[in-house]
């Protein structure tokens, strides 16, 4: 729907702005709001193929095409936005053993966008999603120990796992460590991202 708006709002400015020869007394072949239209259009027919590709081979127990479909429904790429069906997509894919799809599962079934919300479900989700080596699993499940979620509250053991997350390069979780007040200052990981960040 967002995009669907902003196509009419570019369309419209396009129709409004005058011409690029009666404002710079130049003659130029297409204004900004038509270029900007026809890369819109080609994005959308993008993600169109995208997710019909991705429709298709999730049909066909390819796992991580199933993660990428639950992509396509919840950011409403190449289409409406859905997150029940992104929900569907994310569970076929987690029963599958795909981690990301287990990380955004947990996601939606955190915030219950989609799916029924049920934070002691979320936390097993984002468990199941580290232990197949999904880095942002490892911070979500870090940060529900960490606060108590869905489960007991064990601080140490939370800031250990954001603090692995955060070792692995994910910024999310050395954000939160940092945000809970968790963080060690001894630690040298922040100066390693903040050196990468500035390359």
């Amino acid at each position: 729907m967002r995009f669907l708006t902003s196509l009419a709002f570019i369309a419209a400015a396009g129709l409004m702005a005058a011409p690029a020869s009666a404002q710079y007394g130049q003659k130029v072949e297409r204004t900004q709001a038509e270029i900007a239209l026809e890369q819109a259009t080609q994005n959308l027919e993008k993600d169109r193929a995208g997710r019909a590709a991705a429709i298709q081979a999730c049909g066909t127990k390819d796992y991580e095409a199933c993660a990428k479909l639950g992509d396509y429904y919840r950011k409403g790429w190449g289409g409406m936005q859905d997150y029940k069906l992104a929900g569907e997509a994310y569970r076929k894919a987690c029963n599958g053993k795909n981690a990301a799809g287990c990380a955004s599962l947990a996601y939606l079934t955190n915030k219950g966008d989609g799916v029924e919300q049920d934070l002691a479900q979320s936390r097993l989700l984002y468990k199941k999603s580290c232990d197949l080596g999904e880095v942002s699993g490892c911070a979500g499940y870090g940060n529900m120990v960490f606060a108590g979620k869905g489960g007991a509250k064990n601080v140490a053991e939370g800031t250990r796992i954001l603090q692995s997350a955060c070792d692995d390069g994910y910024k999310w979780a050395c954000d939160r460590i940092t945000g809970l007040a968790a963080y060690d200052p001894n630690d040298d990981t922040w100066e390693r991202l903040k050196d990468g960040a500035g390359r």
